[in-house]
């Protein structure tokens, strides 16, 4: 038996939660002395109403060793024939949670069946990932097969996203203050896309239509006529991305198509208006 850990940015359905039996170990979202579990105490409608009414700005935190020695733990406690715990996190380029789950794995005695993968993704682009690793233990892969097929789907994936403001990735560390100042001055919109796990500038935009239409233009030069998977993470503007959603749908070779919203710990880094899509080639 292979159990599956993952962490709360990979924003999975709860129906693949429960379907897979898959852990999910909460990264945080605090407001001030406020801290939420992501997922747990905290979701989307309520984060964009605290990022409202509250002053102060939403800061984020990676989940602590002790809570993945739980999560370990509790999976051997419950499953002792588990030959193996697939432990594949968000990039440790944006959060230092691969560092919290390898430490905890060397405090278990059961450490050498624990495999933790920096998956070099985040959001949905980590939540497909996931479904496929569980699918494919539901069909016999072995651990190699699985540490294999998400290093294959990190190299052949395009994530390419929209913020309509600069400044909670200029807040969050993620990009320089004069950055966030030209972007905010020039009503710039930009187009960001997650390389290697890190989060690079692809173009400038003057409009949200413009963006709207180029990441679409993106993602199709990218996708070509080869089958695909799609996932498209949205904020607080649902309506708008099912516009997305319904062109891309009109366009590509969709195989599998997701969508859903970004987890409380990304918001925290990109704000409202932010949206993305993500592109998996089947090879």
């Amino acid at each position: 038996m292979i159990k599956i850990v993952t962490d709360s940015t990979a924003a999975l359905p709860e129906e693949y939660v429960k379907r897979y039996d898959i852990t999910v170990v909460p990264l945080k979202v605090a407001f001030g002395d406020e801290v939420y579990r992501d997922g747990v105490d905290i979701t989307p409608e309520i984060f964009f109403k605290k990022v409202k009414e509250s002053s102060i700005f939403p800061k984020t935190s990676q989940p602590s060793v002790e809570e993945f020695y739980q999560a370990y733990k509790n999976i051997f406690d419950k499953y002792p024939d588990t030959e193996a715990i697939i432990s594949i996190h968000i990039s440790a380029k944006l959060s230092g949670t691969v560092g919290s789950a390898n430490a905890a794995r060397e405090l278990l005695p059961q450490k050498d069946k624990i495999f933790v993968i920096d998956s070099k993704l985040t959001e949905l682009a980590l939540g497909v990932v996931v479904i496929e690793l569980a699918k494919a233990v539901e069909k016999g892969a072995k651990v190699d097969d699985l540490i294999a097929l998400a290093e294959k789907m990190h190299l052949h994936s395009s994530i390419k996203f929209t913020v309509d403001t600069l400044e909670y990735l200029y807040r969050g560390g993620r990009i320089g203050a004069a950055q966030a100042w030209m972007g905010s001055i020039l009503q710039i919109k930009p187009i960001l896309e997650l390389r290697d796990g890190a989060i690079e500038p692809v173009e400038r935009v003057r409009t949200k239509q413009k963006v709207k239409s180029r990441i679409i233009e993106l993602t199709k030069e990218y996708a070509g006529s080869d089958p695909v998977k799609i996932a498209i993470a949205y904020s607080d503007n649902y309506e708008e991305v099912l516009e997305v959603a319904q062109e891309v749908k009109n366009s590509l070779n969709i195989t599998d198509f997701y969508i859903g919203p970004f987890s409380c710990t990304i918001l925290s880094h990109i704000g409202p208006g932010s949206w993305g899509i993500i592109v998996f080639k089947e090879v």
